[in-house]
């Protein structure tokens, strides 16, 4: 009996192969998710005339749940990812960053980065005058209580009871104000263990050792450098599973969108396997989730990957590996 229903969406270059990667590894662990498959990016555009086809948008009446491939950037720059957000009303943005195997980074690190979806061109200027350029930011408090309810219900979920929040006071004292007022009514003391720190203090502490945070709640402003300083301690950004995020929708986009197909510097299905095992999760098939990223983290650990992390396997093989560590 199906207990769930995923959409998978191939995008352009890898795509299929990569998702190919990720329904053989579903399909290894349990027969109770059922996938549909929709596109976009360039090819959908070759195909239908539209970057996001109207069949892919009807798919989702069925699936709750999407996990996209690669896509080209179109021409006129409006992503199909970014217009999927908005319609989809995916107000959060969170990414997973974990040392995979002894050697790829700093062992232990597994940090939960929780930010707000804000498209940039919606809330920043730029205002270009005779002696320079002026760049405004419009801040919605709004947007972030809906965040941080949101990783509140999947933080408690997940069994995590202590949680960070990077501001920046000394430098933006009212924005990031709003921010830590917020943060403390939505992550209250008698539920969680917390501390608001600052991201120059956090960043000088991380990169020492002197921290090893579980889960980051993080001012937009600096979401991107966090993320990059996580991605550096972890050995591997592009393995980094990456989410939108509402309150009925779920977009999984492991991969960059890129310029043309020859842009993609990584054709590795890792962080849409583990994309999956978050979906599951959150389907409420634990065991089948834990087997996932379990059999992906001794993968790793026998040498068993693909080129970019400095191994010898293509995506097949590499497949087969992880399913027969299941």
């Amino acid at each position: 009996m199906m207990t769930g229903k995923v959409l998978l969406l191939s995008g352009d270059g890898a795509g299929p192969s990569l998702m190919q990667s990720v329904e053989t590894v579903l399909k290894a662990v349990t027969d109770e998710v059922e996938v549909l498959y929709g596109n976009i990016g360039r090819k959908a555009y070759e195909e239908t005339g539209h970057y996001l086809p109207h069949d892919t948008l009807d798919l989702l009446d069925e699936c709750k749940y999407i996990i996209c491939g690669p896509t080209i950037k179109p021409d006129n720059g409006i992503s199909p990812v970014e217009t999927l957000s908005v319609q989809l009303d995916l107000f959060a943005r969170v990414r997973s960053f974990r040392t995979l195997a002894p050697g790829l980074g700093r062992k232990g690190m597994n940090v939960l980065l929780w930010g707000s979806n804000n498209i940039a061109s919606k809330e920043i200027t730029e205002v270009p005058d005779l002696d320079g350029v002026t760049l405004s930011k419009y801040i919605k408090n709004d947007a972030y209580g809906r965040m941080m309810e949101l990783a509140a219900e999947r933080v408690t979920s997940a069994g995590i009871s202590h949680v960070t929040c990077l501001t920046r006071d000394d430098f933006f004292p009212v924005t990031s104000g709003m921010f830590s007022e917020t943060f403390a009514e939505k992550f209250p003391a008698d539920n969680f263990e917390t501390d608001v720190v600052n991201v120059r203090e956090w960043t000088v502490d991380t990169v020492s050792g002197a921290r090893n945070d579980r889960c980051i709640i993080c001012v937009d402003l600096y979401r991107q450098i966090v993320g990059g300083v996580l991605g550096g301690l972890t050995g591997h950004d592009h393995l980094c599973p990456r989410a939108l995020l509402g309150k009925e929708y779920s977009l999984y986009q492991p991969f960059d969108e890129v310029l043309d197909p020859e842009g993609m510097m990584y054709e590795d299905p890792t962080p849409a396997i583990l994309s999956m095992a978050n979906i599951l999760d959150f389907m409420g098939m634990k065991e089948q989730s834990k087997n996932i990223d379990d059999a992906v983290l001794r993968t790793y650990a026998d040498g068993e990957t693909m080129v970019d992390v400095g191994g010898e396997l293509d995506i097949e093989h590499f497949t087969q590996s992880i399913i027969a560590h299941l």
